[in-house]
């Protein structure tokens, strides 16, 4: 977790200029003189509240809650707003702690050595590098600064610079809030979600329970589950209760089968429990033997198979706050665990683990290792038994936040990780995460929601959205009724024509009709639009290797079966001046095939079309001889010839100008007509 030293309090003069700093006098608020009083009471009662630090039993939640009191009567003070500030960090909210602490340092930057360095952190949190390093270099150089502190501002200096160097290599992603459905105003956070995406547990700290309020003045962890829909939204999140106790009750794992969930409790310390689900109901959860220890074992992963678990713990003998550990079991009973050694662990903080379904990669969320600052998420792989040195995921997915809990799903096309990054719903928000680039993965999304690189979508933020820094071309799509204009719900089959490979099958949203393709350069694709009832449609993108960014936005007219009806059959190709069908060929003929076969009454006609280049007799032959390729390529496959006929229009039915190459182009193109139902 990031950490911000206690600096004491003294009176450190560097030369700058004073803010409007209030005091809480008589002078300042003459015609207020009662609420003065009460504002300056709530101060003192607050003041009494962290006094009692010496007995151990300070509520810092209750001390915040006379300091915020008071703050709404006069909020420019600077003081006031250092206690806040001290207030939040005791309760583990940095990113309000430095809020406040660098208002401190606004209103008065004379205040003390500690507001100065809540400031450098502020401007650290905010991607304000040389301000923050100058800052931190100030505290390094001034006498009245503590070795530990100068430590720890270097550290905060390499961290800016490393942070520095990441976002120059931006990787290319899309980041989406969950949403308001899901998230809350409090802390959500340790996502896991079942191997088709659809169900997603997660835990909170939201307003459920009451009357239970921990002594950091948040409600008790509790677990909830959401399932998504169809249309991409979530059901609103219930709570798990089987899962749940009176104490903390947060969810860590789930097993790739989906039958059983490891939960953490805080009952006598913090341990790992396992519940197992049968007939839809969850058993209550049961202590993991030989798992657990005097300490807190937390986050926890099963491995595909479900015979090794990997969890981090503060156990005694470690190399840091938390390490990760691994257990393995034998029948029902888990070996001791080991610990994976300094090569994953550090002296700092890991502080969860994911294992991935490749059986050879973890993801640890640290902040040990080389980081932007606070927690980064790290990949570390397995190499014939061995550990190899952990890599940074890269920014914006690590950033200078806290980013923690990072699972991955098991096609490799998402990740959900919280973070509480600004900008977010509550303090730890959701992020589902979606990776472009050639060597991930291809992505289509709905094209209503919200994204960016950074954040939430919106038109402060679309600039943030790096695209263009790698070889991806965006398809953006809307599939529509072509005669009553209306959405359709549609499969979208991607294809690699060059391989005859199906890569991947996403659908059009359901409610509106649009969707979002990234396609890595590099690659002949064929794209299939399918919806029931509807006559396929086809598009082809060959992108090259040295292709440039681009975006290409289409609406689709999906027609309904009928007689006379007509499409183009975008990926069927021939070499120049033959009729000799190319294999690239083979993914549109498997879907007049897969058509045909869908409706065994339908008879179509193959036509063959051509520019107006070379004379008529020549190109009315060539357009007859590749239709018939269609044919009988349909007609190895098993079609019957009594449902097909082919034709040769030559150059007599353009569909665009000759006189242009991409006229041309668009008239050398072969077309399916239904001819009878």
């Amino acid at each position: 977790m990031k950490k911000i030293f206690l600096f004491a309090i003294c009176n450190l003069f560097f030369g700058w200029t004073i803010a409007q700093n209030v005091e809480f006098t008589k002078e300042n608020f003459p015609d207020n003189l009662k609420q003065l009083k009460t504002a300056v009471q709530n101060i003192k009662k607050g003041d009494d509240v962290v006094k009692s630090y010496t007995t151990m039993k300070t509520d810092y939640a209750l001390a915040l809650e006379y300091y915020q009191k008071a703050n709404q009567f006069n909020p420019r003070n600077a003081v006031l707003n250092n206690k806040i500030a001290n207030c939040y960090k005791q309760m583990n909210n940095y990113v309000s702690a430095v809020n406040f602490g660098a208002k401190a340092y606004d209103l008065n930057p004379n205040l003390n050595l500690e507001v100065v360095f809540y400031k450098a952190c502020y401007l650290h949190l905010n991607e304000n590098f040389t301000e923050a390093i100058a800052m931190f270099e100030k505290i390094i150089n001034n006498e009245a600064s503590t070795e530990m502190q100068k430590v720890e501002a270097q550290k905060h200096i390499a961290e800016c610079q490393y942070a520095r160097k990441m976002i120059k290599d931006e990787v290319l992603c899309f980041i989406d809030n969950l949403g308001n459905v899901v998230n809350s105003v409090y802390d959500d956070y340790g996502a896991v979600v079942s191997i088709d995406d659809s169900t997603l547990y997660f835990s909170s700290r939201r307003e459920s329970d009451k009357n239970i309020i921990t002594a950091d003045g948040k409600y008790f962890e509790r677990i909830y589950v959401t399932h998504l829909q169809p249309n991409g939204t979530y059901t609103t999140p219930v709570q798990v209760a089987k899962l749940c106790t009176k104490g903390h009750s947060a969810i860590q794992a789930l097993s790739k089968d989906g039958k059983h969930v490891v939960v953490y409790r805080d009952k006598r310390g913090g341990n790992l429990y396992e519940s197992s689900l049968k007939k839809g109901k969850f058993s209550g959860p049961k202590k993991m033997k030989n798992i657990n220890t005097a300490g807190h074992e937390t986050s926890a992963s099963y491995s595909p198979t479900g015979d090794t678990l990997y969890f981090c713990s503060d156990r005694s003998g470690g190399l840091g706050l938390r390490d990760v550990y691994m257990a393995t079991r034998n029948k029902k009973k888990w070996n001791k665990p080991i610990n994976l050694g300094n090569i994953i662990n550090t002296i700092g903080d890991e502080i969860s683990v994911y294992a991935h379904a490749d059986g050879k990669t973890l993801y640890v969320c640290s902040d040990g290792h080389e980081t932007m600052g606070g927690i980064d998420v790290f990949k570390v792989e397995n190499v014939n038994g061995i550990w190899q040195k952990p890599e940074n995921v890269g920014y914006p997915i690590s950033t200078t936040n806290d980013d923690v809990y990072f699972v991955v799903t098991e096609d490799n096309k998402h990740a959900y990780y919280s973070s509480d990054r600004i900008g977010g719903i509550g303090e730890q928000d959701i992020y589902k995460l979606t990776l472009l680039g050639q060597q991930k993965f291809f992505a289509l999304y709905a094209a209503h929601t919200p994204f960016c690189g950074l954040s939430r979508l919106d038109d402060n933020t679309q600039e943030a959205m790096h695209i263009e820094e790698d070889k991806i071309t965006i398809v953006k799509g809307f599939v529509q009724d072509a005669v009553s204009k209306q959405p359709v719900f549609a499969t979208i089959e991607l294809s690699d024509v060059t391989e005859n490979e199906l890569l991947a099958t996403f659908t059009s949203d359901s409610l509106t009709g649009e969707y979002l393709l990234s396609l890595p350069a590099g690659k002949n694709y064929a794209v299939a639009i399918k919806a029931q009832g509807y006559l396929f449609h086809s598009e082809n993108f060959d992108i090259p290797e040295e292709a440039d960014k681009q975006t290409i936005e289409q609406i689709i007219s999906m027609e309904k079966i009928a007689v006379n009806k007509t499409i183009v059959l975008k990926n069927i190709f021939f070499d120049n001046a033959k009729s000799t069908l190319r294999k690239e060929s083979l993914v549109e003929i498997d879907n007049v095939y897969n058509l045909l076969m869908e409706n065994p009454t339908m008879e179509v006609e193959i036509s063959g079309h051509t520019d107006n280049v070379g004379g008529a007799k020549y190109n009315q032959n060539l357009s007859k001889n590749r239709a018939k390729a269609v044919v009988d390529a349909l007609v190895a496959k098993g079609i019957s010839t009594s449902r097909l006929t082919s034709k040769g229009y030559g150059y007599t039915k353009p569909v665009a100008t000759n006189t242009t190459a991409e006229g041309r182009q668009l008239n050398r193109r072969t077309e399916f007509k239904v001819t009878k139902m």
